[in-house]
């Protein structure tokens, strides 16, 4: 197994996860469309990000969907260390406000150690994850604005 696949997929993961918690807030919450789509296509970006990783390998590892079979191959949940580690803040949100930034943050560290560990595999892709984290900077100030002037 590749340890350095299996940060890719994790973070690949968590990144996407952050994103969508945001998409249906903007979607559903906020009822937003701007903001919904702005997550959208930051979210869909790390796909497309994902699959220059994936034409590293001369596409050999590629699944119909562009993703990674070695991605793929190289998950062990079920042994992970960190799955059952948690800190106090991290189960307990007050408002809206914080699911968000939790979870825009949780994304932008996700993009942080994409970008990093893909300069190993591919530099464009790294550039490309890097991108998309200034992004999700700007997503973050746009949605805690509007759910500030939200009201139940």
């Amino acid at each position: 197994m590749d340890r350095l696949n299996r940060i890719l997929d994790a973070n690949l993961n968590r990144a996407r996860e952050g994103l969508r918690v945001v998409e249906e807030l903007a979607r559903l919450v906020l009822e937003n469309a701007k903001l919904q789509k702005q997550s959208k296509v930051i979210r869909h970006g790390i796909t497309q990000a994902e699959k220059m990783l994936c034409i590293v390998g001369n596409g050999r590892d590629c699944l119909g969907n562009g993703h990674d079979r070695s991605l793929l191959a190289s998950r062990a949940a079920y042994r992970d260390p960190g799955a059952k580690t948690t800190v106090a803040g991290e189960k307990k949100r007050t408002k809206l406000q914080d699911v968000a930034r939790a979870n825009i943050r949780r994304a932008q560290e996700a993009l942080r150690v994409l970008e990093e560990i893909a300069k190993l595999k591919n530099g464009p892709a790294s550039r490309k994850f890097k991108h998309l984290r200034f992004k999700t900077y700007d997503l973050e100030y746009d949605v805690v604005q509007a759910l500030e002037k939200y009201k139940k």
